[in-house]
C-alpha cells in the first residue's frame, strides 16, 4: 500500500497540485491523464523528489516520508523505493545497455559487479533487449532506448514504477513497441502510475483512472467508469474535445 496526503506544489503564484490524496494497492495500474498544465508530470516527479513540494508526505509498506522536508538520506531512500522513466531515456552515452542497467545496482546499492551484471541481463530478456545488450545509445532506436530505460528502472526493484510519458519523445511508427513493453510489465503485477496522452492505451492497461484538473483530482475510477461515465463537467468536455479531435475535417 502506496499512501500519499495532502500534496501541494506551487510555482510562484500558480498552484500546480492542490492537496493530492491518493491511495494506490500493490498491483494496482494507475493512469494519470487529463488537460495539459495540470499537474500530471509534477505529480510523479514530486513523488520521486525530483520537485519538492511545499506540503506532503508519502507512505510505503508502512513508512513514511516527508516530501516537503527531506534530507539527502531521505531523498535516496525514497528513490529507491520509486523507480522513474522520463520522457527522455537519459541513457549514459559511453556506457552499453547493460551497463546502463547495472549502474544504479553499483553505484547506489552497492552491489557486486558480476551479481549486478546478471540481474541487469534478466532485466534486458524481460524487455526484449538481449540482443542489444552490448550495444550504445547511439546505435539504439528510440524505442529500444526507451526499452532499456525501463529496464533500468525495474532493476532497482522499485515498489512504484513512475512512467512519464514514455513514447512522448518518439517516433510515432516506434511507440507500439514501447508500449507492448509496458503492457506486458502491467501483467505481471508491477504497481505503476503512468501519465500518458495515449488515452486508448491508458484506457487498455490501467486498472484505475485519475484525472487531473486544476491541482485537484475530478475522476478517479476504472477505466470503464472514467471513460464512459465521467461525472465531472470539465473530463465530459475534455473527452468530448478528443473525440472530436479524431474525427476528419470534412468528407468527400
Amino acid at each position: 500500500m502506496i499512501q500519499i496526503r495532502n500534496l501541494k506544489k506551487r510555482f510562484r503564484n500558480n498552484t500546480v497540485l492542490d492537496g493530492i490524496d491518493l491511495d494506490i494497492n500493490e498491483g494496482d495500474v494507475v493512469g494519470i491523464i487529463g488537460p495539459s498544465g495540470t499537474g500530471k508530470s509534477t505529480l510523479l516527479r514530486c513523488i520521486n523528489l525530483l520537485e519538492t513540494p511545499e506540503e506532503g508526505e508519502i507512505t510505503v509498506d508502512g513508512t513514511a516520508y516527508s516530501l516537503s522536508a527531506h534530507d539527502r538520506r531521505q531523498t535516496l531512500e525514497l528513490r529507491r523505493q520509486t523507480g522513474m522513466v522520463f520522457q527522455r531515456f537519459n541513457l549514459f552515452e559511453r556506457k552499453t545497455a547493460l551497463e546502463n542497467v547495472m549502474e544504479g545496482l553499483v553505484t547506489v546499492q552497492k552491489m557486486p559487479k558480476e551479481e549486478a551484471r546478471m540481474l541487469a541481463a534478466g532485466e534486458l530478456e524481460r524487455v526484449g533487449m538481449t540482443e542489444w545488450s552490448g550495444h550504445y545509445p547511439k546505435h539504439l532506436s528510440g524505442g529500444q532506448q526507451q526499452r532499456v530505460a525501463i529496464a533500468r528502472a525495474l532493476a532497482m526493484k522499485p515498489k512504484l514504477l513512475l512512467l512519464d510519458e514514455p513514447t512522448s519523445a518518439l517516433d510515432p511508427e516506434l511507440v507500439g513497441e514501447v508500449l507492448e513493453t509496458i503492457k506486458d510489465i502491467a501483467s505481471q503485477g508491477f504497481t505503476m502510475m503512468l501519465v500518458s496522452h495515449e488515452m486508448n492505451f491508458v484506457r487498455k492497461v490501467a486498472t484505475r483512472v485519475i484525472f487531473l484538473d486544476g491541482g485537484k483530482i475530478v475522476e478517479d475510477g476504472t477505466p470503464r467508469e472514467v471513460f464512459d461515465n465521467p461525472r465531472s463537467q470539465r473530463a465530459k468536455d475534455f473527452f468530448a474535445k478528443m473525440h472530436l479531435l479524431k474525427q476528419p475535417e470534412y468528407t468527400i
